[in-house]
């Protein structure tokens, strides 16, 4: 597995977003599962993703996904679950949005998260 982040200053305000839920590999079952957080590689880094995506505010905290194989990334909105249109997810540390999570393209068309998971391509 490759993990595109790299660790660096902490986020602050911004609590992790990667779902707390997800037990691993068959938990509860084979349909069902998710990897945890350490399984996925998921980190959190300030500033650099501002760097990487240049639409994305300065000094946020980020991560960037890349999901074990076998599974795809979705993301949780306020009551569903969808496909994630991108790989990296972004919360401002300051400002009239921090705290809160954000996905999407760009800075007009944003979906504020939830959560988000890398979840079994084949699901029941």
């Amino acid at each position: 597995m490759v993990s595109y982040s790299i660790a660096s200053e902490s986020c602050n305000v911004c609590q992790k977003v990667y779902d707390n839920t997800c037990q691993g590999f068959g938990i509860p079952n084979l349909l069902q599962w998710c990897p945890t957080a350490a399984e996925a590689g998921i980190e959190y880094t300030l500033g650099l993703i501002s760097s990487l995506i240049p639409f994305i505010p300065a000094g946020s905290c980020g991560t960037i996904v890349t999901c074990p194989l076998t599974t795809t990334l979705k993301i949780k909105l306020f009551g569903s679950e969808i496909p994630a249109p991108v790989f990296y997810a972004w919360c401002q540390e300051s400002g009239a949005s921090a705290g809160k999570w954000y996905t999407g393209i760009s800075w007009l068309v944003r979906f504020e998260l939830v959560s988000l998971a890398c979840k079994p391509i084949l699901s029941g």
